[in-house]
């Protein structure tokens, strides 16, 4: 399967936006949202974090995430822990004013630790939902954003390290010793020598969206999704007329 961006489009991390919980009910398109307070830390399930799940999850349970302005998007992510229990769907992507509401896409269960991932027809809206379908385990975020397929596969030379992060320190003694702060952290490098303007275009608009460094994202390179930001913005170098080369430098997220 060819490679892959999905990013936050409809800028559901800023600050103006209202996250809230409560339950779905009736038949697209005319499902009513009800706002209630069942969910435990439904928040987690939209703070660009994967390693705290929500719980308390019961059948129609949903959360709605309502923007500060509208946001257009075609597909979700969800990245569970681990087994989600319940059988596909395990959870709805939704959209609209309650009582207008209907559905959109539908994320698949989870067998195992990682994401799922799910593609809709493009539609814009102020209001979006996760609509539970069960007692569903392991939720621990969920992206609604846009889909960005590569217009072709990246160079071959894809590079890949490890950054520790470490800090060596000389005491006054002349001895040196070393602070490690995390575990470390993938580093991949991915270039392209020759795309056209419309891929490069699509490539600034979700630098944009996530606010270069800013944003949390997945990205599926053929085989494994991966939980990245932008190590740093991208530049682009016109090779011809109307083709460019480019170079994404992407850090694994721990969490």
């Amino acid at each position: 399967m060819a490679s892959y961006f999905i990013y936050d489009s409809i800028n559901q991390y800023r600050s103006d936006n209202t996250l809230s919980e409560g339950s779905i009910s009736g038949t697209t398109p005319t499902k009513t949202f009800s706002a209630s307070n069942t969910l435990i830390n439904h928040e987690r399930a939209s703070d660009q974090n994967i390693g705290t799940i929500i719980t308390g999850v019961n059948t129609d349970e949903a959360i709605k995430y309502a923007l500060g302005g509208d946001g257009t998007a075609n597909a979700a992510a969800v990245y569970f822990t681990g087994a989600s229990t319940g059988s596909s769907p395990v959870i709805r992507i939704l959209k609209g004013t309650s009582g207008s509401i209907t559905d959109l896409g539908e994320i698949p269960t989870a067998a195992s630790a990682g994401w799922q991932v799910d593609t809709f027809t493009e539609t814009t809206d102020d209001e979006w939902y996760a609509q539970f379908t069960g007692t569903i385990a392991n939720v621990s975020e969920i992206l609604i954003g846009k889909k960005l397929n590569f217009e072709i596969e990246p160079d071959v030379n894809v590079q890949s390290s490890i950054n520790y992060e470490n800090e060596v320190q000389r005491s006054l003694g002349g001895v040196e010793y070393a602070i490690n702060v995390n575990p470390g952290q993938e580093v991949f490098t991915i270039s392209f020598q020759n795309i056209s303007s419309t891929f490069k275009s699509d490539l600034i608009t979700m630098q944009d969206a996530i606010k270069g460094e800013a944003k949390k994202f997945v990205w599926y390179d053929g085989t494994n999704h991966h939980f990245v930001r932008l190590d740093k913005p991208m530049v682009m170098t016109e090779i011809a007329d109307g083709r460019f080369s480019t170079q994404l430098v992407l850090r694994q997220q721990i969490q």
